[in-house]
């Protein structure tokens, strides 16, 4: 099994599966997951120490305990601490019943583990049903053990130097690591975004309008543009993508073609009522075909088009395009 590295803007990072994939929840929540294992999932979860009145890991720990014993079937089978970033984290392993992927109802294992960080806890779990939970708690494990938290103050995140205009700053990589496999949050100060990428993704600005940030791999027809578009009103999502669509996907070689797959949802941009419209697409270049997923998104008189694309045929290109789309983020993430 490989990995890959994750680099969390609020200073941790751990490894995950390299066929797993990334996304954050709306509620601000590390979530990842596997195609091949529906009903596995580990979440992170971030809370700020100046906010919270829980104000230890311990007691962080007890107020989920008490949750958990709420929940239908309820039970704390095992209590304990482990070594994980250089303190003993307590955790708990707890059964409930639960609805499956499927719309069955059935026992779920779920481990639970609270570990402290400078400035916020970190609320990391594994949850899988009760038959399969020991067969993958191997991936939470090796998520537990590789986790990294920065000192707290760190040094400011230094900045792209592929930028043209260098407003691109980004969180840096785990040092040592395949930087194809390291996930990198990169902020756009001019346009006011934030795009999760692998670390060997480049990173180049035309400030020409539209605007867009070309963010691409070195050796492979694969990567992600956004374009950003100021608009003289205000226009609903679907308003937005339709105009792109009838006006610009045509100078887009990889947007040559509306395909007519089902609808998926996005995660959220991290701002209340700002919906996100998914569309794929496909074109050709040098006689390959080139497929895309682009997400569309406006926030007042401002509208994003974050564009993925891909070989068709290239499974962890593809792979790598949609979950930097479903990161997309117009708010601190």
């Amino acid at each position: 099994m490989s990995f890959r590295s994750y680099q969390d803007v609020s200073g941790f990072s751990c490894e995950f599966p390299s066929d797993w994939s990334f996304a954050q929840a709306k509620n601000t929540d590390r979530v990842f997951t596997s195609a091949n294992i529906p009903n596995a999932t580990i979440i992170i979860q971030v809370i700020d120490r100046g906010i919270t009145a829980e104000k230890t890991a311990r007691a962080q720990l007890d107020a989920l305990k008490a949750e958990f014993l709420n929940a239908p079937g309820g039970e704390i089978l095992n209590e304990g601490a482990a070594p994980i970033a250089g303190q003993q984290a307590p955790y708990l392993i707890a059964q409930y019943r639960a609805v499956d992927a499927d719309g069955k109802r059935r026992f779920f294992r779920h481990i639970q583990m609270a570990v402290a960080a400078p400035n916020v806890f970190l609320l990391m779990s594994f949850s899988a049903p009760d038959d399969i939970f020991d067969a993958h708690m191997r991936v939470f494990q090796n998520c537990s053990a590789t986790l990294k938290i920065d000192a707290a103050d760190p040094p400011a995140p230094p900045v792209s130097n592929t930028g043209s205009n260098g407003d691109n700053a980004e969180t840096g990589g785990v040092m040592g690591a395949d930087p194809e496999e390291t996930l990198i949050w990169r902020h756009n100060d001019d346009r006011a975004f934030w795009i999760a990428i692998p670390a060997i993704w480049s990173d180049t600005i035309d400030p020409k309008e539209p605007y867009s940030v070309d963010m691409q791999h070195p050796d492979r027809v694969e990567g992600v543009i956004v374009w950003v578009v100021d608009m003289d009103a205000v226009s609903t999502v679907k308003e937005y993508a339709d105009a792109w669509e009838e006006v610009l996907a045509k100078e887009v070689f990889f947007m040559s073609e509306r395909l007519a797959v089902p609808e998926v949802d996005h995660p959220g941009v991290g701002l209340a009522d700002t919906p996100v419209i998914l569309r794929e697409y496909q074109g050709a270049m040098n006689g390959a075909t080139v497929r895309s997923v682009a997400g569309f998104v406006v926030n007042g008189k401002r509208g994003y088009t974050v564009v993925g694309y891909h070989f068709l045929g290239d499974r962890e290109g593809e792979k790598r395009i949609r979950d930097a789309i479903m990161s997309f983020h117009l708010a601190a993430p």
